[in-house]
This record gives structure tokens, sequence and C-alpha cells, in this order.
């Protein structure tokens, strides 16, 4: 391993939130490469370096990394559940829209925001009738609104469908 991203994983640990965040950028610039170094960080016990990792993993833009990101969706952490979505939303992968459409449903509000904003961006049209279902039951107004910007970036992907709910 390259001592620069040795140190970067030791960073993920760091106390101070913007060396993390540093550390995420560095490791995330190494594309493909950083999903063999990251991956098996997805399990630490402490939430706050699985986030860092999700993060990583989404600014690699790795197809690969989505297959380990969709695990980290049902995180016991809502942090890492969020950026997870955010992720596989950066990567621009579609394989992953049914564990989206799953957090569509979670407990935490921008889990569902983020969820919503991914399958914008990478849905296919029948993500477009799991988001207006989710709309209808949605109790926080701005992940409402994420879930009907998702539905138009849909539309607009998809010009001249009918989408039916």
């Amino acid at each position: 391993m390259h001592k620069e991203y040795r140190q970067c994983i030791d960073d993920l640990r760091n106390p101070d939130k913007q060396t993390r965040a540093r550390a995420a950028h560095a490791l995330g610039e190494a594309g493909d490469q950083a999903v063999d170094l990251l991956a098996p960080l997805l399990k630490d016990p402490e939430w706050k370096v699985r986030y860092r990792v999700a993060e990583a993993l989404g600014f690699s833009g790795s197809e690969r990394a989505v297959s380990c990101l969709t695990g980290a969706l049902t995180d016991p952490k809502d942090h890492v559940r969020y950026m997870a979505a955010k992720a596989i939303g950066l990567i621009g992968s579609g394989v992953a829209e049914g564990d989206l459409v799953a957090r569509l449903g979670d407990e935490n509000e921008f889990v569902r925001r983020s969820a919503a904003i991914a399958l914008g961006k990478t849905g296919t049209p029948a993500a477009v009738t799991a988001l207006k279902q989710s709309v209808i039951h949605e109790t926080s107004e701005s992940t409402r609104e994420g879930m009907l910007d998702a539905v138009e970036m849909l539309q607009k992907k998809y010009p001249g469908r009918i989408f039916i709910v």
C-alpha cells in the first residue's frame, strides 16, 4: 500500500473532523484502487470512520464501490446510511436502485432525502413510481422536495414516458 494512503487511512480516525474530511477526499482520488483499501473499513466499530469511508468510496467514482456501499445502506448509524446513499448518487450507478428505493422508507429523513436524490441521478422509470408513492407519506418538507426533484430529474431523463402511480 502506498505510504500516502496509509497515512490517509490513519487520518480517518483523527479526532479532527477536517482532517478526516481531507483524508476521505485524498482516498477518493485513488479511484478504483481506493475500493480495495476502504471496503474492509465499512465494518469499523467507529461510525465516523464508516461515514468517511462511504464518502471516500463515492469520491472514487468507482462502479466497484457500489456493492460495498449497498451494504452500508443498512448500517445501524443513520449518518453512514445517509453517506452511502449520497455516495451511490455521486458514482452514478443504477445497479443499487432497489436498495435505494428501500431507503425511501428509512426512519431518518436525511437518509430518505439522500436516497431520493441518488435515485434522481441514477434511477429508471420504476424509481419514479417508488418516489411518487413515497412522497404521499413523507412528513419532512425538505425530503418531500428532494423526492419531487428526483421525480423531475427522472422525467427529464425519460421524456415522453407516462408515469403512473
